[in-house]
C-alpha cells in the first residue's frame, strides 16, 4: 500500500449513525450474524468429530515424530497434514466408504498425500460457513490488513506487524484483555511470529472468569495427536485463560463478513428510498416525474435518462462506505453510445443543485467504464472544495502512483480528475470500453469500498487499492449517488463507523 506503517487501532463509533437505522433492521442483521456464527460452529465441531478408519497404514505427514494412523483403527476428525492441507469436510468425505456399518478411509495413504486439513484451513473452512467466498489464508494472512477479510476484535494497536508477538508485548497485558473479553463463538485468535503460527476458533467466551474454550486443529504431543485421548488431531471445548492467550501471544480476529453484519449500517434497505432526497436536473428538489431513482427487484435503479442526485438526508464523517454496483444498458441524451458514466459523491455539502443544477459540492469517487476508482473535486473555481493526491503525469493526465507520485492539488472541477492508478491512456469514451488487466467486472457487480477519515479518502475496487486523496477540505456531509446518462443498478449502500486512521 503505503511506504510508511499506517497505526492502527481496532475501535468502533456509531452514535453519530444510529438515527439512520431503526431497531428493527439492527435486530435482522444479528439475527442473521448469530445464525451464520452458529454455522461455523457446528462445522468446526463435525469436522472435528468425524469418525473414520483408515484401511492402511498412513504414516504422518512428518517423519520426525514417527507416527502413523494404523490399520483398522478408529480415529476423530479430518486428519492433520500440511500437504494435502486444503480440504474440508465434505471433500474428506469423499474419501470414506461404509463397510459393514463402519466408516473408512479408502483415499491415499501416503505422507504425503492422504486428505487432510491444518490450523489456518480448518478454521478458513468453518468461516466458508458464513462467506462462501472467503479465500483459504494462512496464519500470517489471518493478521488483519486493510481491505480486510479478517478484522480485530477489540481495542489494539496492530502497527502492521506480522508479528503478534510485537503487537502483544505492545499492547500489554490490560488492553489485550479487555479484547479478549469482547471474543463471540466464531470468532478466533492466531498466532504468528516468523515461519511459524496457529489460530483456534472459539466456540465460547467466559469474560467473567477470563477464559475461552476453543476448538483447534492442531499436531501431536509426544509423539501422539492431541486431542480426543490421542485419536484426533482436534482439540474441542479446550480451555485457555486470558493470561495463557496473553502468554501465547494470540490476537483476537473476527471474520469481516460477520462483523460488517453486526455494525454496518444500511442506506438502502432494498424496498423504498426512505432517507434520502431526490434532485432532477429541470424539477423542483423533491420531484422525480420520470422515476430516474427507482426500486426494482431488490435493487436501487438509476435510470440515466435524465440528470440527476440522489442524496442521504443525514451528513456523516470518519467511516467506510460500501457500494456494489451493476452497470444496465441504456446511455442517453449527449451520453448515448458513450462509456457509462456515474459516481458516488462523498462529503456533499451545500444546496441540492448547487453544481450543474443537479449535484452538491463534494468529492466524487467516479463510476465510469473504465475509470473506476477515478477521484474528481465536484465544485466550482471558487467553492473551497480541494484535495490532493500523489501522482505522476501522462499525456497531461495525472495518474495515482502511492511509490513514484509527486502531490498535486486540485480545487475546482474544471482541472480533470485524480486518476486510478492503473488508468490508460489509451482510454476511449465509447461505451463498453474497458481496460485490459482492470479490476472492474463489466458484467457483473463490483465492489466499491471508500474509507473517508479525516481529511483523508482511499479507494478500493473488488478488494483492491486504486486511489487515494488526502489534505481535503470537506470533511464531513452526505452521500450522493449521480443520474449521468447512463443506467446503473446498486444492492448494496452501507456505512461502517470508521474511527482508525488510515496513514
Amino acid at each position: 500500500m503505503f511506504n510508511k506503517k499506517p497505526f492502527f487501532i481496532a475501535t468502533l463509533i456509531y452514535a453519530s449513525f444510529a438515527s439512520v437505522l431503526c431497531a428493527s433492521d439492527f435486530q435482522t442483521q444479528r439475527e442473521k450474524a448469530d445464525e451464520l456464527r452458529a454455522k461455523v460452529v457446528d462445522y468446526m465441531r463435525a469436522a472435528a468429530t468425524v469418525e473414520w478408519i483408515p484401511t492402511a497404514d498412513i504414516p504422518y505427514w512428518s517423519p520426525v515424530h514417527n507416527f502413523s494412523f494404523k490399520k483398522g483403527e478408529t480415529y476423530y476428525g479430518i486428519p492433520y497434514t500440511q500437504y494435502s492441507r486444503n480440504n474440508n469436510l465434505a471433500s474428506f468425505k469423499t474419501q470414506l466408504k461404509e463397510i459393514d456399518g463402519k466408516t473408512y478411509y479408502v483415499g491415499p495413504s501416503e505422507f504425503d498425500s492422504y486428505w487432510g486439513s491444518d490450523c489456518s484451513a480448518s478454521v478458513s473452512n468453518a468461516w466458508k460457513q458464513a462467506d462462501p467466498n472467503f479465500p483459504s489464508l494462512l496464519t500470517r494472512r489471518m493478521i488483519p490488513d486493510r481491505p480486510k477479510e479478517v478484522v480485530p476484535v477489540g481495542e489494539y494497536a496492530l502497527n502492521y506487524y506480522d508479528s503478534t508477538p510485537l503487537i502483544v508485548k505492545e499492547n500489554g497485558l490490560d488492553v489485550m484483555k479487555r479484547a479478549y473479553a469482547q471474543l463471540k463463538p466464531a470468532d478466533a485468535v492466531v498466532m504468528h511470529y516468523d515461519y511459524d503460527g496457529h489460530v483456534m476458533l472459539i466456540l465460547k467466551n467466559d469474560p467473567e472468569n477470563e477464559r475461552v474454550f476453543i476448538s483447534d486443529q492442531t499436531g501431536l504431543s509426544n509423539g501422539v495427536p492431541k486431542g480426543k485421548d490421542g485419536r484426533s488431531t482436534f482439540r474441542v471445548d479446550c480451555e485457555y485463560t486470558y493470561e495463557q492467550l496473553f502468554e501465547s501471544r494470540y490476537i483476537p480476529i473476527r471474520l469481516k463478513f460477520i462483523d460488517d453484519l453486526e455494525n454496518e449500517i444500511p442506506l438502502f434497505d432494498g424496498e423504498t428510498l426512505d432517507g434520502w432526497d431526490v434532485c432532477v436536473r429541470g424539477e423542483a428538489v423533491g420531484s422525480d416525474s420520470t422515476g430516474v431513482f427507482s426500486v426494482q427487484d431488490g435493487t436501487l435503479r438509476v435510470s440515466g435518462q435524465k440528470y440527476g442526485g440522489l442524496a442521504t438526508k443525514e451528513s456523516y464523517s470518519n467511516y467506510r462506505l460500501t457500494v456494489e454496483f451493476k452497470w444496465g444498458d441504456g446511455t442517453f441524451g449527449a451520453r448515448e453510445g458513450k462509456a457509462r458514466d456515474s459516481g458516488v459523491l462523498i462529503h456533499a455539502s451545500g444546496d441540492q443543485g448547487a453544481f450543474g443544477g443537479v449535484w452538491m459540492k463534494s468529492v466524487e469517487a467516479n463510476l465510469v467504464e473504465g475509470g473506476v476508482g477515478d477521484f474528481w473535486i465536484v465544485g466550482g473555481d471558487n467553492d473551497g472544495v480541494k484535495g490532493t493526491c500523489d501522482v505522476v503525469e501522462k499525456n497531461g493526465m495525472r495518474i495515482f502512483n502511492p511509490k513514484e507520485g509527486k502531490p498535486v492539488e486540485i480545487t475546482s472541477n474544471g482541472q480533470g480528475a485524480f486518476h486510478w492508478y492503473g488508468w490508460s491512456t489509451n482510454w476511449q469514451d465509447v461505451k463498453g470500453f474497458h481496460v485490459p488487466g482492470s479490476y472492474e467486472k463489466p458484467d457483473d457487480w463490483n465492489l466499491l469500498e471508500i474509507y473517508a477519515v479525516g481529511s483523508e479518502m482511499q479507494m478500493y475496487l473488488n478488494g483492491k487499492f486504486v486511489n487515494r486523496v488526502y489534505g481535503l477540505s470537506l470533511t464531513n456531509g452526505k452521500i450522493q449517488l449521480q443520474s449521468e446518462g447512463a443506467e446503473i443498478f446498486f444492492r448494496r449502500v452501507s456505512l461502517r463507523p470508521w474511527n482508525e486512521p488510515l496513514d
